[in-house]
C-alpha cells in the first residue's frame, strides 16, 4: 500500500513538470 502512494506522488511531480513544460511553450509562441 505504502508504494501505491509513493508512485502517486511521483505522479503529481511530473505533472508539475509537464505544466512547467506548457509554461514555457507558451512562452516560446
Amino acid at each position: 500500500m505504502p508504494n501505491g502512494k509513493k508512485h502517486k506522488r511521483h505522479k503529481m511531480a511530473t505533472h508539475k513538470r509537464k505544466k512547467r513544460l506548457r509554461k514555457n511553450r507558451h512562452k516560446k509562441k
